[in-house]
Protein backbone atom coordinates (compact mmCIF):
# COMPACT_ATOMS: atom_id res chain seq x y z
CA UNK A 1 0.00 0.00 0.00
CA UNK A 2 2.70 2.00 0.80
CA UNK A 3 3.73 3.75 -2.88
CA UNK A 4 0.34 2.85 -4.66
CA UNK A 5 -0.17 6.81 -4.58
CA UNK A 6 2.68 7.48 -6.83
CA UNK A 7 1.73 4.88 -9.46
CA UNK A 8 -1.66 5.86 -10.09
CA UNK A 9 -2.54 9.17 -12.07
CA UNK A 10 -5.76 11.18 -12.68
CA UNK A 11 -7.16 10.15 -15.81
CA UNK A 12 -8.06 13.41 -17.70
CA UNK A 13 -11.36 11.63 -19.36
CA UNK A 14 -15.37 12.56 -18.54
CA UNK A 15 -15.19 8.48 -17.32
CA UNK A 16 -12.70 9.39 -14.43
CA UNK A 17 -14.73 12.68 -13.81
CA UNK A 18 -17.70 10.63 -13.31
CA UNK A 19 -15.93 8.13 -10.99
CA UNK A 20 -14.66 10.94 -8.61
CA UNK A 21 -17.91 12.05 -8.65
CA UNK A 22 -19.73 9.60 -7.62
CA UNK A 23 -17.02 8.07 -4.93
CA UNK A 24 -16.77 12.02 -2.98
CA UNK A 25 -21.18 11.88 -3.50
CA UNK A 26 -20.93 8.75 -1.27
CA UNK A 27 -18.68 10.28 1.26
CA UNK A 28 -20.88 13.47 1.80
CA UNK A 29 -24.63 12.65 0.64
CA UNK A 30 -25.88 9.78 2.90
CA UNK A 31 -28.86 9.93 5.25
CA UNK A 32 -27.94 9.76 8.67
CA UNK A 33 -29.30 6.35 10.57
CA UNK A 34 -29.11 6.04 14.31
CA UNK A 35 -25.71 4.16 14.25
CA UNK A 36 -23.64 6.25 12.19
CA UNK A 37 -23.69 9.63 10.43
CA UNK A 38 -22.26 10.37 7.26
CA UNK A 39 -18.63 12.31 7.62
CA UNK A 40 -18.88 16.61 6.98
CA UNK A 41 -16.39 19.01 7.17
CA UNK A 42 -15.22 17.95 3.98
CA UNK A 43 -14.04 20.12 1.03
CA UNK A 44 -16.40 21.59 -1.71
CA UNK A 45 -13.92 20.80 -4.36
CA UNK A 46 -11.72 18.20 -4.22
CA UNK A 47 -8.32 18.41 -4.94
CA UNK A 48 -6.50 15.88 -7.74
CA UNK A 49 -6.46 13.05 -6.05
CA UNK A 50 -5.26 9.52 -7.52
CA UNK A 51 -8.54 7.21 -8.34
CA UNK A 52 -8.85 4.44 -5.51
CA UNK A 53 -7.32 0.54 -6.64
CA UNK A 54 -6.94 -1.36 -3.38
CA UNK A 55 -9.11 -1.04 -0.69
CA UNK A 56 -6.99 1.09 1.71
CA UNK A 57 -7.21 3.50 -0.89
CA UNK A 58 -10.91 3.31 -1.47
CA UNK A 59 -11.13 3.95 2.40
CA UNK A 60 -8.73 6.72 1.85
CA UNK A 61 -10.27 8.41 -0.84
CA UNK A 62 -12.56 9.85 1.96
CA UNK A 63 -10.47 9.05 5.10
CA UNK A 64 -8.20 10.82 3.60
CA UNK A 65 -9.10 14.31 4.01
CA UNK A 66 -7.87 16.05 6.15
CA UNK A 67 -10.69 17.74 8.01
CA UNK A 68 -12.94 15.02 7.54
CA UNK A 69 -15.15 14.07 10.78
CA UNK A 70 -18.46 12.51 11.47
CA UNK A 71 -21.21 14.41 13.69
CA UNK A 72 -22.16 12.66 17.43
CA UNK A 73 -24.58 14.12 18.90
CA UNK A 74 -23.61 17.45 18.81
CA UNK A 75 -19.66 16.83 18.77
CA UNK A 76 -17.77 16.49 15.52
CA UNK A 77 -15.71 13.61 16.20
CA UNK A 78 -12.60 13.40 13.53
CA UNK A 79 -12.22 9.84 11.22
CA UNK A 80 -9.39 11.45 8.98
CA UNK A 81 -6.28 9.05 9.02
CA UNK A 82 -3.34 10.35 7.79
CA UNK A 83 -1.40 7.93 5.02
CA UNK A 84 1.65 8.72 6.14
CA UNK A 85 1.61 8.25 9.38
CA UNK A 86 -0.50 5.01 9.15
CA UNK A 87 2.06 4.00 6.52
CA UNK A 88 4.71 4.11 9.45
CA UNK A 89 2.43 2.36 12.06
CA UNK A 90 2.37 -1.41 13.42
CA UNK A 91 -0.05 -2.10 11.00
CA UNK A 92 1.26 0.32 8.57
CA UNK A 93 1.02 -2.25 5.48
CA UNK A 94 -2.37 -4.21 6.15
CA UNK A 95 -5.53 -3.02 4.60
CA UNK A 96 -8.23 -1.23 6.27
CA UNK A 97 -10.44 -3.98 5.78
CA UNK A 98 -8.69 -7.10 7.25
CA UNK A 99 -9.25 -5.28 10.84
CA UNK A 100 -12.34 -3.43 9.87
CA UNK A 101 -14.31 -6.61 9.23
CA UNK A 102 -18.22 -7.15 8.59
CA UNK A 103 -18.43 -3.49 7.64
CA UNK A 104 -20.29 -2.32 4.60
CA UNK A 105 -17.41 -0.19 2.30
CA UNK A 106 -20.32 2.19 0.98
CA UNK A 107 -20.70 5.19 3.42
CA UNK A 108 -22.24 6.02 5.81
CA UNK A 109 -21.29 2.33 6.45
CA UNK A 110 -22.83 -0.11 9.35
CA UNK A 111 -20.17 1.58 12.15
CA UNK A 112 -21.61 -0.21 15.21
CA UNK A 113 -22.13 1.38 18.74
CA UNK A 114 -19.82 -0.40 20.63
CA UNK A 115 -18.82 0.53 24.33
CA UNK A 116 -15.74 0.22 25.94
CA UNK A 117 -13.62 2.69 24.52
CA UNK A 118 -15.15 6.00 26.52
CA UNK A 119 -14.95 3.82 29.30
CA UNK A 120 -17.13 5.04 32.00
CA UNK A 121 -18.73 8.67 30.53
CA UNK A 122 -20.33 6.49 27.64
CA UNK A 123 -23.89 6.14 27.33
CA UNK A 124 -25.87 2.29 27.93
CA UNK A 125 -26.04 1.16 24.31
CA UNK A 126 -29.91 0.64 25.01
CA UNK A 127 -29.81 4.50 24.84
CA UNK A 128 -30.61 5.71 20.94
CA UNK A 129 -28.72 9.07 21.61
CA UNK A 130 -25.35 8.60 19.84
CA UNK A 131 -22.10 9.04 21.70
CA UNK A 132 -18.12 8.58 21.01
CA UNK A 133 -18.26 5.26 20.38
CA UNK A 134 -19.43 4.30 16.69
CA UNK A 135 -16.87 1.49 15.93
CA UNK A 136 -14.48 -0.80 17.04
CA UNK A 137 -13.06 -3.61 15.43
CA UNK A 138 -13.95 -7.24 17.00
CA UNK A 139 -10.82 -9.74 18.49
CA UNK A 140 -11.17 -12.12 15.86
CA UNK A 141 -10.16 -9.59 13.61
CA UNK A 142 -6.83 -9.33 15.86
CA UNK A 143 -6.65 -13.25 16.59
CA UNK A 144 -6.55 -13.69 12.65
CA UNK A 145 -3.10 -12.58 12.56
CA UNK A 146 -2.04 -12.82 16.71
CA UNK A 147 -2.52 -16.25 16.40
CA UNK A 148 -0.45 -17.08 19.21
CA UNK A 149 -2.17 -19.44 22.21
CA UNK A 150 -1.29 -16.34 24.72
CA UNK A 151 -3.33 -13.87 22.26
CA UNK A 152 -6.22 -16.30 22.16
CA UNK A 153 -6.74 -16.93 25.91
CA UNK A 154 -7.47 -13.61 26.31
CA UNK A 155 -10.95 -14.77 24.75
CA UNK A 156 -11.56 -17.04 28.04
CA UNK A 157 -9.99 -14.37 30.70
CA UNK A 158 -11.92 -12.77 32.90
CA UNK A 159 -11.65 -9.45 31.55
CA UNK A 160 -13.15 -10.52 28.42
CA UNK A 161 -16.24 -12.70 29.51
CA UNK A 162 -16.80 -10.36 32.27
CA UNK A 163 -16.76 -13.20 34.84
CA UNK A 164 -19.67 -13.41 37.63
CA UNK A 165 -21.59 -10.28 35.98
CA UNK A 166 -23.48 -11.37 33.51
CA UNK A 167 -23.82 -15.30 34.47
CA UNK A 168 -24.09 -16.84 37.61
CA UNK A 169 -22.61 -20.17 38.42
CA UNK A 170 -24.43 -22.36 36.67
CA UNK A 171 -24.69 -20.39 33.27
CA UNK A 172 -27.88 -18.44 33.37
CA UNK A 173 -28.01 -15.24 33.28
CA UNK A 174 -28.21 -12.80 36.22
CA UNK A 175 -31.15 -11.08 37.05
CA UNK A 176 -32.54 -9.27 40.46
CA UNK A 177 -34.00 -11.53 42.84
CA UNK A 178 -36.55 -10.04 44.91
CA UNK A 179 -36.04 -11.64 48.73
CA UNK A 180 -38.61 -10.96 51.35
CA UNK A 181 -36.57 -10.74 54.77
CA UNK A 182 -37.34 -11.20 58.26
CA UNK A 183 -38.06 -7.97 58.84
CA UNK A 184 -41.20 -8.58 56.36
CA UNK A 185 -39.88 -5.60 54.21
CA UNK A 186 -38.89 -6.88 50.34
CA UNK A 187 -35.02 -6.55 49.28
CA UNK A 188 -33.52 -6.78 45.92
CA UNK A 189 -30.18 -8.94 45.61
CA UNK A 190 -28.23 -9.74 42.40
CA UNK A 191 -28.86 -7.54 39.56
CA UNK A 192 -30.18 -7.51 35.92
CA UNK A 193 -26.98 -6.66 33.21
CA UNK A 194 -29.52 -6.67 30.46
CA UNK A 195 -28.89 -3.23 30.31
CA UNK A 196 -25.42 -3.78 29.25
CA UNK A 197 -23.98 -1.59 31.60
CA UNK A 198 -20.45 -3.52 31.79
CA UNK A 199 -19.85 -3.48 27.84
CA UNK A 200 -18.68 0.30 28.86
CA UNK A 201 -15.52 -0.87 30.52
CA UNK A 202 -15.84 -4.56 29.64
CA UNK A 203 -15.68 -5.09 25.66
CA UNK A 204 -15.48 -8.57 25.88
CA UNK A 205 -14.00 -8.92 22.02
CA UNK A 206 -11.94 -5.96 21.83
CA UNK A 207 -7.87 -6.10 22.28
CA UNK A 208 -8.12 -2.31 21.38
CA UNK A 209 -9.67 -1.55 24.66
CA UNK A 210 -5.93 -1.72 25.89
CA UNK A 211 -3.70 -1.62 23.28
CA UNK A 212 -5.15 1.64 21.15
CA UNK A 213 -3.11 4.30 22.19
CA UNK A 214 -6.24 6.66 23.26
CA UNK A 215 -6.16 9.68 25.89
CA UNK A 216 -7.22 8.62 29.17
CA UNK A 217 -8.44 11.27 31.61
CA UNK A 218 -9.79 10.83 35.09
CA UNK A 219 -13.30 12.48 35.32
CA UNK A 220 -12.48 14.62 38.76
CA UNK A 221 -9.10 15.08 39.63
CA UNK A 222 -8.09 13.88 43.30
CA UNK A 223 -6.96 11.13 44.95
CA UNK A 224 -9.43 8.72 46.26
CA UNK A 225 -7.86 7.48 48.95
CA UNK A 226 -8.20 11.07 50.95
CA UNK A 227 -11.52 10.24 51.14
CA UNK A 228 -11.34 6.26 51.32
CA UNK A 229 -12.92 6.18 55.25
CA UNK A 230 -15.50 8.80 54.47
CA UNK A 231 -19.01 7.03 53.96
CA UNK A 232 -21.08 10.09 54.04
CA UNK A 233 -23.29 11.28 51.13
CA UNK A 234 -21.32 13.80 49.94
CA UNK A 235 -17.77 12.19 50.01
CA UNK A 236 -19.72 8.78 48.21
CA UNK A 237 -20.42 11.93 45.26
CA UNK A 238 -16.53 13.05 45.28
CA UNK A 239 -15.12 9.52 45.45
CA UNK A 240 -17.76 8.56 42.58
CA UNK A 241 -16.41 11.26 40.10
CA UNK A 242 -12.77 10.74 41.32
CA UNK A 243 -13.19 6.22 40.05
CA UNK A 244 -14.67 7.33 36.43
CA UNK A 245 -12.06 7.57 33.88
CA UNK A 246 -12.60 8.08 29.86
CA UNK A 247 -10.11 6.38 26.79
CA UNK A 248 -10.96 8.57 24.32
CA UNK A 249 -9.81 6.86 21.11
CA UNK A 250 -10.85 9.61 18.87
CA UNK A 251 -7.43 11.38 19.20
CA UNK A 252 -5.48 8.23 17.49
CA UNK A 253 -7.37 7.95 14.74
CA UNK A 254 -5.39 9.74 12.21
CA UNK A 255 -2.13 7.56 13.09
CA UNK A 256 -4.12 4.28 14.20
CA UNK A 257 -1.05 4.21 17.11
CA UNK A 258 -1.06 0.90 19.56
CA UNK A 259 0.27 0.39 22.70
CA UNK A 260 3.15 -2.42 22.80
CA UNK A 261 3.20 -5.08 25.53
CA UNK A 262 6.30 -2.66 27.05
CA UNK A 263 4.17 0.28 27.40
CA UNK A 264 1.20 -1.51 28.90
CA UNK A 265 3.85 -2.71 31.55
CA UNK A 266 6.15 0.23 32.25
CA UNK A 267 2.72 1.56 34.04
CA UNK A 268 -0.74 1.07 35.44
CA UNK A 269 -2.15 4.16 33.36
CA UNK A 270 -4.23 1.66 31.36
CA UNK A 271 -4.61 -0.77 34.10
CA UNK A 272 -5.93 2.43 36.78
CA UNK A 273 -8.56 3.28 34.45
CA UNK A 274 -10.75 0.36 35.35
CA UNK A 275 -9.25 -0.86 38.33
CA UNK A 276 -9.92 1.97 40.45
CA UNK A 277 -12.42 2.36 43.24
CA UNK A 278 -13.41 2.31 47.29
CA UNK A 279 -15.01 0.25 50.02
CA UNK A 280 -18.84 1.84 51.09
CA UNK A 281 -18.27 0.89 55.27
CA UNK A 282 -20.59 -2.09 56.27
CA UNK A 283 -23.34 -2.41 53.59
CA UNK A 284 -24.67 -5.27 55.51
CA UNK A 285 -28.11 -6.48 55.33
CA UNK A 286 -28.76 -8.55 57.99
CA UNK A 287 -32.10 -9.39 56.90
CA UNK A 288 -31.53 -11.48 53.94
CA UNK A 289 -27.94 -12.80 56.02
CA UNK A 290 -26.06 -10.88 53.19
CA UNK A 291 -23.04 -9.36 55.20
CA UNK A 292 -20.03 -7.31 54.58
CA UNK A 293 -18.29 -3.82 53.19
CA UNK A 294 -19.45 -2.69 50.40
CA UNK A 295 -16.69 -2.29 47.67
CA UNK A 296 -17.42 0.07 44.50
CA UNK A 297 -15.80 -0.92 41.17
CA UNK A 298 -12.31 -2.37 41.26
CA UNK A 299 -10.06 -0.31 43.67
CA UNK A 300 -7.12 -2.43 43.64
CA UNK A 301 -4.75 0.52 42.58
CA UNK A 302 -5.78 1.92 45.55
CA UNK A 303 -5.54 -0.93 47.69
CA UNK A 304 -2.00 -1.62 46.33
CA UNK A 305 -1.59 2.15 47.58
CA UNK A 306 -2.49 1.22 50.95
CA UNK A 307 -0.20 -1.95 51.15
CA UNK A 308 2.71 -0.43 50.05
CA UNK A 309 2.36 2.45 53.14
CA UNK A 310 2.50 -0.41 54.95
CA UNK A 311 5.55 -1.61 53.60
CA UNK A 312 3.84 -4.76 51.41
CA UNK A 313 4.89 -4.19 47.79
CA UNK A 314 6.39 -1.01 48.13
CA UNK A 315 9.01 -1.88 45.22
CA UNK A 316 6.39 -4.07 43.34
CA UNK A 317 4.23 -1.32 42.30
CA UNK A 318 3.77 -2.01 38.69
CA UNK A 319 0.00 -4.81 37.97
CA UNK A 320 2.49 -7.01 35.97
CA UNK A 321 4.81 -7.46 38.70
CA UNK A 322 2.88 -10.13 39.59
CA UNK A 323 0.49 -10.66 36.72
CA UNK A 324 3.01 -11.28 34.19
CA UNK A 325 0.49 -12.37 31.76
CA UNK A 326 -2.55 -10.48 31.67
CA UNK A 327 -4.13 -12.41 28.52
CA UNK A 328 -4.39 -15.35 30.98
CA UNK A 329 -6.36 -13.72 33.46
CA UNK A 330 -8.71 -16.43 34.44
CA UNK A 331 -9.45 -17.95 37.78
CA UNK A 332 -6.92 -20.24 38.38
CA UNK A 333 -4.31 -18.01 36.95
CA UNK A 334 -4.93 -15.49 39.91
CA UNK A 335 -4.37 -15.36 43.47
CA UNK A 336 -8.14 -16.33 43.42
CA UNK A 337 -7.67 -19.86 42.49
CA UNK A 338 -3.96 -19.93 43.74
CA UNK A 339 -4.35 -23.05 45.66
CA UNK A 340 -5.84 -24.64 42.56
CA UNK A 341 -2.49 -24.40 40.26
CA UNK A 342 -2.69 -20.82 39.25
CA UNK A 343 -0.14 -19.07 37.39
CA UNK A 344 -0.18 -15.83 39.79
CA UNK A 345 0.09 -16.79 43.14
CA UNK A 346 1.69 -15.49 46.29
CA UNK A 347 3.73 -18.56 46.73
CA UNK A 348 5.81 -17.49 43.56
CA UNK A 349 7.64 -15.37 45.69
CA UNK A 350 6.95 -15.69 49.22
CA UNK A 351 7.97 -19.85 48.66
CA UNK A 352 9.02 -20.50 52.12
CA UNK A 353 5.54 -18.94 53.12
CA UNK A 354 3.24 -22.07 50.99
CA UNK A 355 1.11 -24.18 53.32
CA UNK A 356 2.60 -27.40 54.38
CA UNK A 357 0.18 -28.66 56.69
CA UNK A 358 -3.18 -29.57 56.84
CA UNK A 359 -4.83 -27.04 59.04
CA UNK A 360 -5.58 -24.13 56.95
CA UNK A 361 -4.71 -25.64 53.68
CA UNK A 362 -8.32 -24.22 52.62
CA UNK A 363 -7.46 -20.53 53.45
CA UNK A 364 -5.97 -18.32 51.06
CA UNK A 365 -3.34 -15.93 51.68
CA UNK A 366 -5.26 -13.25 51.15
CA UNK A 367 -7.91 -14.04 53.85
CA UNK A 368 -5.55 -13.90 56.51
CA UNK A 369 -3.20 -10.84 54.96
CA UNK A 370 -6.38 -8.46 54.08
CA UNK A 371 -6.32 -5.45 55.97
CA UNK A 372 -9.84 -4.58 56.23
CA UNK A 373 -12.64 -7.20 55.05
CA UNK A 374 -14.12 -10.03 56.69
CA UNK A 375 -14.00 -13.84 55.02
CA UNK A 376 -16.54 -16.31 53.81
CA UNK A 377 -16.37 -19.84 52.43
CA UNK A 378 -16.62 -19.98 48.65
CA UNK A 379 -16.54 -23.48 46.94
CA UNK A 380 -14.71 -24.58 49.96
CA UNK A 381 -12.00 -22.01 50.10
CA UNK A 382 -11.74 -19.19 52.67
CA UNK A 383 -11.34 -15.96 51.08
CA UNK A 384 -11.63 -12.21 51.75
CA UNK A 385 -15.55 -11.21 51.74
CA UNK A 386 -17.14 -8.15 50.17
CA UNK A 387 -21.03 -6.78 48.74
CA UNK A 388 -21.00 -6.19 45.48
CA UNK A 389 -23.61 -6.22 42.69
CA UNK A 390 -26.12 -6.75 45.75
CA UNK A 391 -24.39 -10.12 46.65
CA UNK A 392 -21.89 -11.70 49.11
CA UNK A 393 -18.46 -12.21 46.72
CA UNK A 394 -15.08 -13.06 47.37
CA UNK A 395 -12.77 -10.20 46.86
CA UNK A 396 -9.55 -10.42 44.97
CA UNK A 397 -7.81 -8.06 47.89
CA UNK A 398 -4.84 -5.78 47.36
CA UNK A 399 -5.21 -3.99 50.40
CA UNK A 400 -2.97 -6.19 52.48
CA UNK A 401 -0.96 -5.84 56.34
CA UNK A 402 0.97 -8.05 57.90
CA UNK A 403 -0.47 -8.39 60.95
CA UNK A 404 -2.94 -11.14 61.45
CA UNK A 405 -5.78 -11.09 63.03
CA UNK A 406 -7.48 -14.72 63.78
CA UNK A 407 -10.28 -13.14 65.21
CA UNK A 408 -11.72 -13.29 61.30
CA UNK A 409 -12.21 -16.83 61.66
CA UNK A 410 -11.98 -17.94 65.06
CA UNK A 411 -15.10 -16.53 66.56
CA UNK A 412 -18.15 -18.23 68.00
CA UNK A 413 -20.66 -18.88 65.43
CA UNK A 414 -18.72 -18.25 62.53
CA UNK A 415 -19.30 -19.49 59.00
CA UNK A 416 -16.16 -20.96 57.92
CA UNK A 417 -16.02 -24.16 60.14
CA UNK A 418 -13.25 -22.86 62.19
CA UNK A 419 -12.75 -23.39 66.02
CA UNK A 420 -13.82 -20.69 68.45
CA UNK A 421 -10.40 -20.82 70.03
CA UNK A 422 -7.07 -21.29 68.56
CA UNK A 423 -3.22 -21.85 69.86
CA UNK A 424 -0.37 -20.31 68.65
CA UNK A 425 2.14 -21.68 66.49
CA UNK A 426 3.09 -20.72 62.95
CA UNK A 427 0.14 -21.17 60.35
CA UNK A 428 2.50 -22.02 57.45
CA UNK A 429 3.20 -25.18 58.51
Amino acid sequence: MKNKWNLIKLIAIPVSLLILAALFAACVQQTPSPTAIPPTAVPSTPTATPIPATASEKCLFCHGIENIAMMVGQEAVPVYVDITAYQQSKHGEVECVECHINIDPTPPHNANRIFGSWARFSLKDTDVNLSRNFYSVPAEACLACHDDAKYAAFSQSEHATIKDMKSNADGSPRAEITIKGSDGQDYHANENFDAKDCERCHINTNCGTCHWASTIKQKQEGNVLDLWTSYDKDSDAAKGAMTEFGMDWTVNVASHDFRSAEELTSSNDVCTACHIGYYQGDMSVSAIDLEGTGVRRHPQVQELALSAQRGIHEKMNLCTDCHMDIHEMVFQNSEHGARLGGATQCVNCHEEKAMTGETHKTVTCIACHDAELGVHLDDGMVYPMALKHNLEESWPSHNLTLEIQCTKCHFSGNEVGAPETVTEGDIHQ
